[in-house]
């Protein structure tokens, strides 16, 4: 049910509509602006009939006008109303072109006020779903980068420039900026967009096992290898290859990528015979490269060769105008995966999210967002939805109360873990209480495909 804040000075008139509009709305009443700029601050308002002459100058409409600038400026999302004792054009013109809705002239009637409540919260409703939809197509583009803040742009404009080329490139930023997106869209935009592109995570492999998933091996090349097989270079040949986390090649390794940076060639393990390949070599991590040069944990010739068009992708806490976008763009992914109606933020909530540092960067920004597609018990999400770390550490609301044995309020867990673990425990008491896959994805609300997703993600064995 929509919301309602009825703001005017006199008791008879804020009872009348209450009880015409209770059946429609949740409404809620306040007598002057510092009541009501209280109720908008703490509760989720969808629209404010806003008296034009309130206290403490009732001859003039100055404080009715003060609360609809503080609305159209604090709240934009919340739609203003403007009710008049005076039957005057030239003010209602003016008040329209500060940002009111309409104007109603008293006494109300409440049968055409209901039509153009109903008409304005549609009308938002299509406003906001044109918005989503926008969201959605930018990503589904060649360009998945979502953002318009200038730091964003400037980047687009690094990867329109370097993806032409077959210069290495090495990107650089902290954990959960988005560097592989940066490196699929420099792949999409160069020349070699419709060859492979293979992406390997440095750091998850160990160094026994690096060379192998490199550069492959031929049969015999160590105990129990059969072969021959192709490594990620060879598969690459033609197109490109990301290599994330490359701080933490091991020496050997990193001797071995600086041959085929400068010949063009590999030898396989157990081979002698070397093996021609075109690949482009894009670079990332989050460590400081020129560091562990100096310390000598990384090969000075090799990162040159690495960083000929270095780029930084920005932390999301330096794109402040970006972070209502990306978030209204994984609140719309995840709502359509867990087939929820549609989500919004409320104002107040986008506030200490752009107030936030953001460690995690945009991988943090989507977890969350997943978490609280999950849980949100309405349509909107207020503040008190939000981590209590977002909120400056105030306990969490009695809302929902997690499973039995989670670790959600464990000190020194990640955000990441505590959800993940707070989705197995879901997901595990959903699949003991329904003993069905199709029940359980069901039962929580969610697709089925999608729930199977969850189980090989969260590697939980149901049969």
């Amino acid at each position: 049910m929509a919301s309602l804040l009825i703001v005017d000075d006199e008791k008879a008139i804020r009872k009348q509509l209450m009880w015409q509009l209770t059946d429609m709305f949740s409404v809620y009443e306040a007598e002057n602006v510092d009541q009501a700029k209280q109720i908008c601050s703490k509760t989720s308002i969808d629209i404010i009939l806003i008296d034009l002459h309130l206290p403490p100058d009732l001859s003039s409409p100055r404080s009715g006008k003060d609360m609809l600038s503080y609305i159209r400026i604090q709240h934009p999302g919340i739609i203003p109303i403007i009710m008049t004792g005076l039957a005057d054009p030239a003010l209602s013109l003016n008040v329209i072109d500060m940002g009111a809705w309409d104007v109603f002239t008293k006494p109300i009637n409440p049968d055409e006020l209901t039509i153009v409540m109903k008409r304005a919260l549609r009308l938002r409703d299509l406003s906001n779903e044109l918005e989503s939809f926008k969201t959605t197509r930018m990503a589904s583009t060649s360009d998945s980068i979502i953002g318009q803040s200038e730091e964003i742009n400037q980047l687009r404009d690094m990867i329109s420039q370097v993806a032409p080329t077959d210069a290495s490139v090495l990107i650089t930023g902290e954990s959960g900026t988005g560097k592989e997106l940066v490196a699929e869209a420099i792949h999409r935009q160069s020349l070699r967009s419709k060859k492979p592109f293979i992406a390997v995570n440095c750091a998850a492999l160990s160094d026994s096992l690096i060379e192998d998933e490199l550069f492959g091996h031929e049969s015999g090349a160590y105990t129990g290898s059969k072969g021959p097989r192709k490594g990620k270079f060879e598969l690459a040949d033609n197109g490109t290859i990301f290599l994330d986390e490359v701080a933490e090649l091991s020496p050997a390794a990193q001797a071995k990528l600086l041959r085929v940076l400068q010949e063009g060639t590999l030898e396989r393990l157990g081979s002698e015979r070397s093996i021609k390949v075109d690949v482009r070599v894009i670079a990332a991590t989050h460590q400081n490269l020129p560091d562990r040069v100096a310390k000598g944990h990384f090969r000075e010739d090799l990162y040159y060769r690495l960083s000929v068009i270095p780029i930084e992708v920005p932390r999301l806490a330096d794109r402040g105008g970006d972070i209502e976008l990306l978030s209204q763009h994984f609140l719309t992914h995840f709502q359509k995966r867990l087939n929820r109606d549609a989500l919004r933020f409320h104002d107040d909530a986008i506030r200490l999210m752009r107030a936030y540092a953001w460690p995690g960067n945009v991988r943090e920004l989507k977890n969350m967002v997943e978490r609280i597609s999950i849980l949100a018990k309405s349509k909107v999400i207020e503040s008190q939805d939000l981590p209590k770390e977002l909120r400056g550490g105030e306990a969490m609301p009695a809302k929902s109360h997690p499973p039995k044995n989670s670790v959600l309020l464990q000190e020194g867990i990640s955000y990441e873990t505590a959800v993940n673990e707070y989705r197995k425990a879901l997901l595990i008491q959903a699949l003991d209480a329904h003993k069905s896959k199709s029940k359980a994805a069901q039962a929580l609300g969610i697709n089925r495909s999608y729930l199977y997703e969850l189980l090989e993600k969260l590697d939980i064995s149901f049969t």
